[in-house]
């Protein structure tokens, strides 16, 4: 005890006392904090990083609207299933931001594109050449005075037909009464098409009103392969 005595000063006292209230004090802290007492006001700025956060513990509803941009998500970090359907409208793509390989095959109907959005600049070369042809028929001999007949032009096989016409005379068309100008269904169906149906030949019919010979009645189709 002499020994301990001899070697105590002042400087070691208040020394012991003040590691005592440190460490102490600390612990108090720890203990005795009460729940929900720490606030984003009592942590430094930067303090928390994302290694001190657990998986999983940060959700869409923790963050606030717009608080990440682009520039804080990782390229190749977002993919198609991570977002919602619908999530993401025409308002928020860039201009020219999605191109051809973004697009699944076959990933864009005519009702996702709206009117007048496409112009001839937005089409490959070529993606519009469709092969049309046109298919003519006249009249195997003349139409008598106040005679009638129905002349019938037919597309190729493997062709629709998109529209048609007819004349009544090379010379004396005016002198020809048409009385019929429709298209046909099939070679075989010489009906008209109904609401979205298709047709392969266009149909003429002529009455030649005493007009005197020479009148041959002409048909044309416009086919498209």
């Amino acid at each position: 005890m002499q020994w301990i005595r001899s070697r105590l000063s002042f400087a070691n006292v208040i020394s012991v006392i003040a590691l005592f209230v440190a460490l102490g004090g600390a612990s108090y802290a720890a203990v005795t904090l009460p729940k929900n007492s720490v606030g984003a006001k009592q942590i430094k700025k930067r303090a928390v990083r994302g290694k001190h956060i657990n998986k999983n513990a940060v959700t869409a509803a923790k963050i606030q609207d717009n608080s990440i941009s682009g520039s804080k998500i990782a390229d190749g970090s977002v993919f198609g299933v991570d977002l919602a359907d619908n999530s993401i409208g025409s308002t928020k793509l860039t201009s020219d931001s999605v191109g051809a390989n973004q697009i699944a095959s076959g990933g864009v109907g005519s009702d996702e594109v709206a009117d007048g959005s496409l112009t001839e600049s937005d089409l490959q070369a070529g993606v519009l050449d469709i092969p049309v042809s046109v298919q003519f028929t006249q009249a195997g001999a003349d139409l008598a005075n106040g005679a009638e007949v129905s002349i019938d032009a037919q597309c190729l096989e493997g062709q629709t037909a998109i529209g048609g016409g007819t004349r009544g005379d090379v010379t004396n068309s005016e002198l020809t009464k048409v009385t019929a100008s429709r298209p046909i269904i099939s070679p075989t169906n010489s009906g008209a098409p109904a609401d979205d149906g298709t047709f392969t030949g266009w149909r003429g019919t002529f009455v030649n009103e005493d007009n005197g010979a020479g009148i041959r009645p002409e048909v044309w189709v416009i086919c498209a392969g």
